[in-house]
């Protein structure tokens, strides 16, 4: 695919004054990103366009460098034109947490398909309505663990990410068609669900509360993964690699079980200090909470 790659914030503003003076009501978009799997924290890297004639890659980490560039990206994702997505929920978080941008005016394809009694990915999705076989769309088990922070980007990683809009117009048309099929009630709830697809649907929670059986733990482990959680993170980001790298989540729930790490990491473990600090912290906060509970009862 042909595509027109946009790196300078020059380039954006004017493919944006060119979007509204060319009357460009819809376009089809997808994200790259990065999420703690080749360096440290989530990053926004691509925005991958098509507005029905042209394919546009923007490099939004380079748009990011600037408060500009940042203000621009605000100004197209949470503006009027209406973008085509496939599933926008992972995308819609990362946006809101890394630039403090609330997408607007979002089409999620997966809201109407899954309406009419479908539930699968998006390759599945258009062989099923537009019956184009897998082999003809781009693989993504290859590029799942690739690394969109590069650059240049490799030429096939590029084309990978174009493909993601390739089919979203004529992916909407298929299943608004569909749609007409069902009762009006029907879709007056796809038309509620798309108005708040790109919201948040809980509270962004941190990344201790996350592991699974979390809501089980006892008070003590909570507190425990919290401050390994934190130590943990603040290492990783001191040294620009993603936190499994320095430990791996599970191990940390092995050492609030403990309340310690000594008996759970290797020998020689080369951030014991911090894990150290960490544990008394852990205890002071647990102290404090006890001391809490006392004065209420008195």
């Amino acid at each position: 695919m042909n595509y027109t790659l946009v790196e300078k914030i020059e380039d954006f503003r004017k493919l944006l004054e060119d979007f509204k003076k060319n009357g460009t009501k819809t376009l089809s978009m997808d994200f790259e990103e990065e999420s703690n799997l080749h360096v440290y924290g989530e990053h926004l890297c691509t925005i991958q366009l098509f507005d029905r004639q042209k394919y546009y890659l923007i490099d939004a980490l380079a748009l990011q460098k600037t408060d500009e560039g940042r203000a621009l990206l605000k100004e197209f994702l949470e503006g009027e034109e209406e973008k085509i997505m496939f599933d926008c929920s992972s995308d819609a978080a990362i946006v809101r947490k890394v630039l403090a941008i609330h997408m607007a005016n979002v089409y999620d394809l997966r809201i109407v398909a899954k309406t009419l009694g479908f539930d699968g990915n998006l390759t599945s999705l258009i062989e099923r309505n537009l019956h184009i076989p897998s082999e003809g769309v781009a693989s993504k088990h290859r590029f799942q663990r690739a690394n969109w922070m590069r650059r240049p980007l490799p030429e096939a990683q590029i084309q990978y990410a174009l493909a993601d809009v390739q089919y979203l117009f004529d992916l909407k048309a298929s299943l608004e068609a569909e749609l007409e099929t069902k009762s009006p009630g029907v879709r007056t709830q796809v038309r509620s669900q798309m108005k708040k697809c790109a919201q948040p649907k809980h509270k962004d929670r941190p990344g201790w509360e996350k592991i699974c059986n979390y809501k089980r733990l006892s008070l003590r482990e909570k507190v425990f993964i919290k401050y390994f959680f934190i130590a943990r993170d603040e290492i990783a980001r001191k040294k620009n690699v993603p936190p499994a790298n320095i430990l791996d989540k599970r191990l940390i729930v092995k050492m609030a079980e403990k309340e310690d790490w000594k008996e759970i990491v290797p020998e020689g473990f080369k951030y014991a200090r911090a894990f150290e600090k960490a544990k008394e912290e852990a205890l002071e906060h647990l102290s404090e909470i006890s001391e809490a509970q006392t004065r209420q009862k008195h």
